[in-house]
């Protein structure tokens, strides 16, 4: 009987299992038949499922702005995850190492920074930015996507330098090195499946991000996330390549997290036990 019933559990799950899968599939599968369809087809009532070939909406976003659009997230993408990671991944250090007045309330700041969300902060940032001058601007853009991704990488950072053995350090540190030579040399190797981690998740989020850049961006920055809008029009919606633009935003997220999966995995189980 507990045989009979190990051998249903399993059913069950794996049952289940694919059943989640086809669901999550399915979006994905009718972004990919949608991008490669005919106008006529894509806007089809009742919708068609298949329909004849065509590259028609991939060449419109070659010749639109769309490819423009594409070139500013992968700049914004590059220079928000560049910066996240170099002021980033040292505070984390020192607030894992380090003793000082005031860590826990730190703490819970970062925290609280990661749970508010952005609605509340972009209408003051905007005005600030605007006295700037830094609306329309890659450095405008970088410092809003600091607001919300260098509390997070602060905190994950220190997880993850936090599992490095103390030990380490302090043979470092009686060999002569001095304390920021024993953070390039021997905690950023040890941490390095944690910080690659923390960096593909912040290119990823900067990558797919929508809000900020749709109230701080402007016409020679505006990401490919908001670039989409250019295929909703007053009367027609361009279901065809608005699709194929919808692909070409998440066929790089998906291959970049299927080559690091490995690293990805380590580096997310890595400050998840203590040792």
């Amino acid at each position: 009987m507990s045989r009979r019933r190990r051998r249903r559990n399993t059913t069950v799950r794996v049952a289940l299992l694919l059943g989640g899968l086809v669901l999550i599939a399915i979006p994905y599968l009718w972004i990919i038949l949608t991008a490669f369809k005919r106008p006529v087809d894509a806007a089809a009532v009742p919708p068609m499922i298949f329909s004849p070939f065509t590259t028609r909406n991939l060449a419109a976003l070659v010749d639109g702005p769309f490819a423009g659009s594409l070139v500013s997230s992968v700049i914004i993408t590059v220079l928000t995850t560049a910066a996240t990671l170099v002021l980033g991944v040292p505070a984390g250090y020192a607030f894992a190492r380090g003793q000082f007045a005031g860590k826990r309330l730190f703490a819970g700041w970062m925290l609280l920074s990661r749970m508010v969300p952005p609605v509340i902060f972009i209408i003051p940032l905007f005005l600030y930015f605007h006295q700037l001058k830094l609306i329309d601007s890659y450095l405008g853009l970088t410092l809003a996507y600091l607001t919300g991704l260098l509390p997070f990488t602060v905190w994950l950072s220190a997880s993850y330098i936090q599992d490095i053995p103390l030990e380490l350090e302090e043979a470092a540190r009686i060999d002569g090195a001095s304390r920021a030579r024993t953070f390039l040399w021997v905690v950023l190797p040890l941490a390095r499946p944690g910080i690659l981690t923390v960096g593909l998740l912040i290119a990823i989020a900067a990558w797919s991000e929508y809000f900020i850049p749709l109230i701080l961006a402007g016409i020679n920055t505006t990401p490919a996330t908001v670039g989409l809008v250019n295929f909703i029009g007053v009367d027609t919606i361009n279901w065809g390549a608005l699709a194929a633009g919808a692909l070409a935003l998440v066929i790089p997220t998906f291959i970049v997290t299927l080559l690091a999966q490995r690293g990805m995995l380590r580096g997310l189980s890595a400050g998840a036990v203590k040792g």
